[in-house]
């Protein structure tokens, strides 16, 4: 055995102030003053590809919009602006001087825009920690899917990466650094991790739902003492695989193998014939496989740890914070299952 430590889209208009070619007012210290128009910034991108296509046609398909609204579009800018920025003719638009000037403005503004929005996106990126957290099928079944939202919800800092693989994939990925922590079932021992017990499953047998004992409240593993107990590669998850065989050696049965794939429910039909018995965490019964049946093993202490597996000495703030999460909810898990 190996070591646990018991522990719909909606666009949001945005205005530019332009304070260029704009109508003036008088000043009463003498002069006119730039009167500033608020215009969106589509209406000002829309008027660069305009300018730089010549043709509202083309312009309209290189921004994914009709012609005749573009169209409104460059007249209601030049309604704002008080000028007229394009003369028309059969074969396009061209810039008037008003217009050449104030595209050289509104394009320096836009990319001022442009460089200011990544500005603030990397900004905010670094201000999350990002986690790679490794899972193991098993735990993608009902853990994952409620794990992840609380944690978004309570640690808005902390930005998961997670990782579906194999259970004997989690302990050197995690050592090795290509994952931050992994969650696993019976995880391999490693050197250099911390293992962390966060809640004791309770095993089901899965068999043919057409089995006489599929209809059973429980069932003793000695019931299934002249049936094959379908396993995966010992090699996919050596310390879970040989856990499995020593709880049916304590149950006094020593079952014929089928080696099946290195995920059991892929091939659970080889389950069907009626002659073959798996062994799995009580919270893949949550899933409804058509011919299948599970139902709770009635041997005591029949389990299989949940773990939550770091690097020895790893004490982030964000590792502990996670594993405190994971922990509060798997314990929900287990007493609704």
């Amino acid at each position: 055995m190996h070591p646990v430590r018991q522990a719909t889209h909606a666009t949001a208009t945005t205005y530019l102030v332009v304070p260029v070619i704009p109508p003036v007012h008088d000043n009463p210290q003498g002069g006119h003053v730039p009167l500033p128009i608020s215009v969106s910034l589509r209406l000002l991108r829309s008027f660069v590809a305009v300018s730089e296509e010549c043709h509202v046609g083309r312009a309209a398909a290189r921004l994914f919009v009709s012609q005749p609204s573009l169209s409104q579009d460059i007249r209601r800018l030049e309604r704002e602006v008080g000028v007229q920025l394009f003369v028309r003719g059969a074969r396009g638009m061209v810039l008037t001087p008003a217009g050449e000037e104030l595209v050289r403005s509104v394009a320096a503004g836009l990319a001022l825009v442009d460089r200011g929005v990544d500005a603030a996106r990397r900004i905010a990126a670094l201000d999350r920690h990002p986690m790679v957290l490794a899972f193991t099928p098993s735990v993608g079944n009902k853990l994952m899917p409620r794990l992840l939202p609380v944690i978004e919800e309570r640690l808005a800092k902390v930005a998961i990466d997670e990782r579906e693989v194999d259970t004997g994939e989690v302990g050197p990925g995690v050592r090795a650094g290509r994952y931050d922590a992994g969650l696993a079932h019976c995880p391999t021992a490693e050197q250099g991790l911390m293992f962390d017990l966060l809640v004791e499953e309770p095993l089901v047998v899965a068999l043919a739902a057409h089995h006489p004992l599929a209809s059973a409240s429980e069932i003793h593993l000695a019931q299934l003492a002249e049936m094959a107990l379908l396993i995966w590669p010992r090699e996919t998850a050596p310390d879970y695989y040989d856990h499995l065989l020593w709880i049916c050696e304590q149950a006094g049965i020593r079952p014929r193998l089928v080696r099946g794939p290195r995920r059991a429910m892929v091939r659970s039909y080889l389950l069907s014939d009626g002659t073959t018995f798996s062994l799995l965490p009580r919270s893949t019964a949550t899933l409804r496989t058509p011919g299948l049946a599970f139902v709770p093993v009635a041997d005591r202490e029949v389990c299989v740890p949940l773990v939550f597996v770091r690097r020895a000495g790893d004490e982030r703030t964000e590792l502990v914070q996670i594993e405190e999460v994971a922990r509060e909810v798997s314990a929900i898990l287990a007493d609704s299952c």
